[in-house]
């Protein structure tokens, strides 16, 4: 038996690791990677600021969020800028990108008139698109991994010789 779920993390494991030779991939891994640990790392900075975010875009569970999120975005930014567990980082950057999205829409749609109690100003979130682009480029690391230039790459050659 323990041969048996020794092997099955094994698989797992090595297909969380496989990987294309590709080395565009990189750009993909940056482009995701480094916005994400600096959005983690600064909301973990500047909680007050990242709280009135979650409240004023309408998000369940804030005082959770306040800092679950954070530990995501530097989580899926840490694997990727290596091409470490790549896949893994891409779907943890879709997980925070997803509901960021939701947010920086509500957040647009607000006005000092219909601002959440406790809120007096609307607070400052990057334009749409970088949740957009950041959910659609942790799609791609999700499915085709990290690449020519990742740990993932070179783990998967060193196990295939």
């Amino acid at each position: 038996m323990n041969a048996t779920h020794s092997s099955g993390s094994s698989c797992i494991v090595f297909s969380l690791r496989k990987t294309s030779n590709s080395k565009l991939l990189l750009i993909f891994r940056l482009l995701v990677g480094l916005p994400l640990l600096f959005f983690g790392i600064l909301h973990f900075i500047k909680l007050a600021a990242f709280t009135n975010i979650l409240i004023a875009s309408g998000m369940p569970f804030v005082e959770f969020n306040t800092f679950a999120a954070p530990v995501v975005e530097v989580l899926a930014g840490v694997l990727l800028l290596p091409g470490w567990f790549t896949r893994l980082g891409g779907v943890l950057a879709v997980f925070a990108m997803a509901p960021a999205i939701y947010g920086t829409q509500a957040i647009d749609a607000l006005t000092l008139k219909n601002l959440p109690p406790g809120l007096e100003a609307i607070p400052q979130v990057p334009p749409l698109f970088v949740p957009i682009a950041l959910l659609l480029f942790g799609v791609l690391l999700a499915f085709y991994g990290g690449g020519g230039f990742s740990l993932d790459r070179k783990r998967t050659m060193r196990h295939n010789h």
